[in-house]
């Protein structure tokens, strides 16, 4: 009888495929897009009525798909949900990419090498 090795926990730095991990999150591209919408949306129907915090607060507790979101995308949710807004363009041009990966147009890898090249021109390069 052979000796089993221990298992080892999976490398989550090896990617199985460029797709797997954006379509395995049961959210298409559209259902993002239409979540940060309707969040910004609700935001400014609720500017001034309460404080940030709280609309925030009662757009969790009446709008439960959201949960899902923030838990998946985070750092998303934060930058949605600033005072101070964010930058949309920037967000469709991130979701163009995403659906690339997603449609087999381009692989992560060299999605995120152009993202990368985009933002640094965008932001660093006549500055250095």
């Amino acid at each position: 009888m052979s000796k089993k090795e221990p298992q080892q926990p999976p490398n989550k730095r090896v990617k199985i495929s460029d797709t797997e991990d954006f379509v395995k999150d049961g959210m298409t591209t559209e259902d993002i897009k239409n979540i940060v919408q309707d969040i910004m949306l609700y935001l400014v129907e609720n500017k001034g009525k309460n404080t940030h915090q709280d609309n925030l607060n009662n757009y969790l507790i009446i709008n439960g798909k959201v949960a899902f979101f923030l838990e998946r995308y985070p750092l998303l949710y934060e930058m949605v949900t600033r005072e101070e807004g964010f930058d949309y363009s920037n967000f469709e041009y991130f979701l163009k990419m995403r659906e690339d990966i997603v449609k087999k147009k381009i692989t992560s890898e060299n999605a995120s090498k152009e993202v990368g090249q985009t933002s640094f021109d965008k932001y660093c390069k006549n500055k250095i």
